[in-house]
């Protein structure tokens, strides 16, 4: 139960359920944020885009997962590739990486309702086209600090089986 420094032993069961308490919680406030947002015309929550113009799939808030890492480490992953734009944010500024070449093919946007536009990069001498900018979001370290009210319930439940199971050894 203890180690032979007095510290609680942490064994992978435990480390699991808080690993999997702190990932439904991150994502319980991901789609708090993704509602916030407003509905688009087919009445589902608008989200951020993602690299072609579409927006967040569901797949976004199963991207989230938790890794154990040592004795006592857990962290949280998300395999979805612009996960770290989300949580740093982006300030807005002309794209300069979006410049026509000589040959160049048209960038099709899908918008709302199906209807497809096709646009032209810029050439490099004309004025860019200007980002945005995401804001940060803080939904992780929302659902952090939210798990932690109920990760303190499953390590005492924890607690109370482990000297039950020891008072009957």
């Amino acid at each position: 139960m203890v180690d032979s420094r007095g510290e609680f032993i942490l064994n992978k069961r435990l480390l699991e359920r808080l690993g999997q308490c702190i990932v439904d919680h991150v994502v319980i406030e991901a789609k708090k944020d993704f509602a916030k947002q407003g509905k688009s015309a087919r009445g589902q929550p608008e989200g951020l885009p993602d690299s072609t113009g579409q927006t967040i799939r569901p797949s976004f808030f199963d991207s989230f997962g938790y890794k154990i890492v040592g004795e006592k480490t857990i962290e949280v992953t998300s395999s979805w590739p612009w996960i770290d734009g989300l949580v740093e944010g982006r300030p807005a500024g002309p794209m300069t990486g979006l410049v026509r070449e000589k040959i160049a093919k048209p960038i099709p946007i899908i918008k709302d309702g199906g209807k497809v536009i096709f646009r032209m990069t810029p050439f490099s001498n004309e004025k860019l086209w200007v980002h945005p900018g995401i804001a940060r979001h803080t939904f992780l370290e929302r659902g952090v600090k939210k798990a932690r009210d109920e990760m303190a319930k499953i390590v005492t439940q924890e607690i109370k089986e482990r000297l039950v199971e020891e008072r009957a050894q």
